[in-house]
């Protein structure tokens, strides 16, 4: 648990806004010691990063170089596997003020592993996804995940729940225990979201298991480069550009640990 919420905070400083304030920071404190020129250059860099880094081309590139390796395929299109397995990460626990669980944007997640099933493209779905140690629910966003297919018509004997996982990488090994254990050794359909969809590929294929991408929640649209507001820096560019360097920092620091161990796809 301490090493996953240590994980968690030491990625949060490398987000481009916490840099920028580091840098703003280092340069308000050598301007208090009146190196004004050098000062000036941090707090120039400081504004810089955080210009460009919330800048919707930025933001929109950056994605794209994720989203891009996979193509949106119907659930009717989608090849058959032995079971679907769905990633957590679309829903909050219903803690106060909440009193009930709350679906974020990446509940595509959920809807398009249901229609899959519903398309008989695979038996059972394996929900994943263990508790969060600051969340305080009752529930893991495992067995929250499978009320809700429930809830949309998925029989609860079709889902199998893997609610010990705190990461990707321990969705992974934990589904790849699952699957042994049932006795499934064929391909699996893999469902996220499109943006983390990459780095998925390929803690699964590392950790053994053979995964056809099922990509959803994909987020990009068209881009007008002539668009006055594509050079305009906003809230919401920012924090695809902090969805991305997740991405990548999460694929680098997988493969130092050596948890990624095949090729880019």
């Amino acid at each position: 648990m301490t090493g996953f919420v240590l994980t968690k905070i030491a990625t949060q400083l490398v987000y481009p806004l916490v840099l920028s304030i580091a840098l703003s920071l280092v340069g308000l404190g050598m301007l208090a010691r009146g190196r004004t020129r050098r000062a000036g250059a941090v707090l120039g860099a400081s504004l810089a990063l955080l210009w460009v880094a919330s800048t919707p081309v930025v933001s929109f590139l950056l994605n794209d170089t994720l989203e891009g390796r996979y193509a949106a395929v119907s659930p009717e299109e989608t090849p058959s596997a032995g079971a679907i397995v769905l990633l957590g990460g679309a829903v909050e626990p219903a803690s106060p003020p909440r009193n009930q669980v709350d679906l974020n944007e990446a509940v595509d997640r959920i809807v398009h592993a249901a229609r899959l099933h519903r398309a008989g493209k695979a038996p059972v779905i394996i929900a994943t996804g263990g508790g969060i140690p600051r969340s305080g629910a009752a529930q893991t966003p495992a067995d929250t995940t499978a009320d809700l297919l429930v809830e949309w018509g998925v029989p609860r004997a079709a889902i199998w729940i893997e609610g010990m996982s705190l990461n990707t990488y321990e969705n992974a090994t934990e589904t790849r225990k699952l699957l042994a254990a049932r006795g499934i050794d064929g391909p699996i359909l893999l469902v996220t979201s499109a943006a983390h969809m990459w780095r998925s590929m390929l803690l699964f294929e590392s950790a053994g298991v053979t995964a056809i991408p099922a990509a959803t929640d994909f987020m990009l649209g068209r881009l007008d480069l002539g668009d006055p507001l594509a050079w305009i820096p906003n809230a919401g560019s920012l924090r695809g550009t902090d969805s991305a360097i997740k991405e990548y920092l999460g694929v680098l620091v997988a493969r130092l640990r050596g948890q990624i161990t095949s090729g880019p796809h």
